[in-house]
């Protein structure tokens, strides 16, 4: 069971960036799409490499290794468009902070930042989608996948009995649900415009 998970949610991180990858390539449009989530991906998926290898869990290292292949080619199309950047320093300094804690607190410490790091690293994706008046750049099956990525991985996670996967399951879950909620609210309303012009119209 343990490994049948491993390989599902190595095949779901291998191809859930793929849509969103395949929408940002044809339309170049970014709308709704935060870069600060995706630096925040790249460096969260290296992190993660590190910490299964040292803990030898390499059933569990494929996943986040495909990760940061594929959130530094989001990262790449978003930075040729997009004008900003903040989400430098922001990265940095989020950087910065996993950089330090391995030495202070070690591998537990990691862990535990690591559970708690995908809520950092989707809040930004959840921000900018609820700011975007109407998400046109965001890819809704990227969403699902990565909910169902994080579904596998805390049930991975809960197998192994690490806390780090289980935290990464449950808050990825949350976030990507959130993100498809708002993204079908906006697709429903802007379907219903025409309908309200139309009405407005024929008075």
């Amino acid at each position: 069971m343990t490994n049948l998970l491993a390989v599902t949610a190595t095949v779901f991180a291998a191809t859930f960036l793929l849509p969103q990858i395949t929408r940002l390539s044809r339309r170049g449009d970014t709308a709704g799409i935060s870069t600060t989530w995706a630096a925040f991906g790249l460096i969260t998926n290296s992190v993660w490499v590190a910490y299964l290898g040292r803990l030898g869990l390499w059933a569990g290292v494929m996943p986040p290794a495909f990760g940061v292949v594929t959130y530094g080619v989001v990262l790449w199309l978003i930075v040729r468009r997009a004008r900003g950047r903040a989400w430098i320093w922001t990265s940095a300094s989020y950087l910065a902070t996993l950089a330090l804690v391995g030495p202070f607190f070690g591998a537990d410490g990691i862990g535990l930042i690591l559970a708690a790091a995908p809520l950092f690293q989707i809040t930004p994706g959840v921000v900018a989608v609820f700011r975007t008046r109407h998400p046109t750049g965001v890819a809704p099956f990227t969403w699902a996948l990565l909910a169902a990525i994080g579904l596998t991985r805390g049930s991975y996670g809960w197998l192994v009995d690490d806390l780090a996967l289980i935290g990464y399951g449950l808050i990825t879950c949350l976030g990507s649900m959130l993100i498809l909620v708002r993204w079908s609210f906006t697709q429903a309303r802007w379907r219903m415009r025409p309908l309200r012009l139309s009405a407005l119209t024929a008075r």
